[in-house]
């Protein structure tokens, strides 16, 4: 059609004829079916180059996407089937150059990383060794001097008793340092079952409630409603550090004063070492005490740190909760109350809400309990 009208209308043009009139008329409708044509042509060639050119594209980048996800998980990138020469050729070739530097660079991380562990390791054994010899030797020189008075003192039996009492008082104090810091050293093989935080609370409470009442200190409870505090502890060994940080509040009001067990809980995000997004039960031990000085918080979890004097502590009662909360997925923390005193939190990972047992989940729990 559109080579006739072409025809038509050269023929026309040679012979002088003005397209007007009658030829005018009829030519029209041809160069009309001619830009039809053309145009539908056009529009369905550039529709099938585009479909194609679409297709092409959606593959190829679908194929880049999986490269690029196998490099993010830290797998190794297959190479896509390019031609040499185009661009997808020379981007899929800075992708595997990207991927081999990659690569080059994890390992190089995870050998500095290991060499940093091992030379924190032995920087850590020297200290400790430092802080063992330091702690056994003031007991032990004790014992000596004691064993030396003792020689002297045969023919004074009230004498020799007391030296006696006294070197037992430093065996014990040498046995209490050895036994804790095995307990610190051993692995901590953890049996988690869902547990109520309030009946772990309530529990350690058992054990060190007549101490603290025979001190004055008053003691309130602020519970969450029931089945949601339960996370997955081993419960005996969650009731040492609840004892434990008790007993650290004690020590800080000699002249009583107030501690508070506060469950709460608070959203957790997706963490480095893979752990996807959730809900973390926080436990708050409140005290009303002489709190912990800044520069003393770096260190208050390091073994045979304390502040206590007069031989009251080791040192390793809060590096053992640290390590028991640690074995659980967990974070302990302190920080300043405000009003005074101390806060210590302990972090736990929560049951998601199909791991909650039922008896957990109907047993009644006040909201505050003084």
């Amino acid at each position: 059609m559109f080579r006739r009208f072409r025809h038509k209308l050269l023929l026309y043009l040679q012979a002088g004829i003005l397209l007007s009139g009658a030829v005018g008329v009829a030519l029209y409708p041809a160069a009309w079916q001619a830009i039809l044509i053309a145009t539908l042509g056009s529009s369905l060639t550039a529709h099938v180059c585009h479909r194609i050119a679409r297709q092409y594209l959606h593959t190829t980048l679908g194929r880049l996407r999986h490269v690029a996800e196998d490099i993010g998980r830290g797998a190794s990138a297959d190479a896509l089937q390019t031609q040499p020469g185009d661009d997808m050729y020379k981007l899929n070739r800075a992708i595997q150059l990207v991927a081999a530097r990659l690569a080059t660079a994890a390992r190089e991380e995870r050998r500095l990383h290991d060499e940093l562990r091992r030379r924190e390791r032995l920087a850590f054994l020297g200290e400790l060794a430092a802080s063992v010899a330091h702690e056994v030797n003031n007991p032990l020189d004790g014992v000596q001097n004691c064993v030396r008075i003792l020689r002297r003192a045969q023919g004074d039996p009230r004498r020799a008793a007391e030296m006696l009492d006294l070197i037992e008082g430093g065996l014990e104090r040498i046995e209490l340092i050895v036994r804790r810091l095995l307990t610190l050293a051993r692995e901590h093989v953890i049996r988690p079952t869902p547990t109520s935080l309030a009946s772990v609370i309530d529990g350690a409470l058992t054990v060190v409630g007549a101490k603290l009442e025979s001190h004055c200190v008053r003691l309130e409870r602020n519970y969450l409603p029931a089945g949601q505090d339960v996370a997955p502890v081993d419960r005996p060994l969650l009731e040492g550090v609840f004892v434990n940080l008790a007993l650290n509040a004690l020590d800080s009001m000699p002249a009583g004063g107030e501690l508070s067990f506060s469950v709460r809980r608070d959203p957790r995000p997706a963490r480095a070492d893979g752990d996807a997004p959730g809900v973390d039960l926080c436990v708050d031990v409140a005290d009303s005490g002489d709190g912990i000085a800044p520069d003393v918080v770096p260190h208050i979890f390091e073994p045979f740190f304390t502040t206590k004097t007069g031989g009251k502590g080791t040192g390793l009662g809060l590096a053992l909760a640290a390590r028991i909360v640690d074995a659980h997925r967990g974070v302990i923390t302190v920080a300043p109350r405000g009003g005074g005193g101390s806060v210590f939190t302990v972090r736990l990972p929560a049951c998601a809400a199909d791991e909650v047992p039922a008896a957990e989940s109907s047993t009644v729990q006040p909201a505050s309990v003084a």
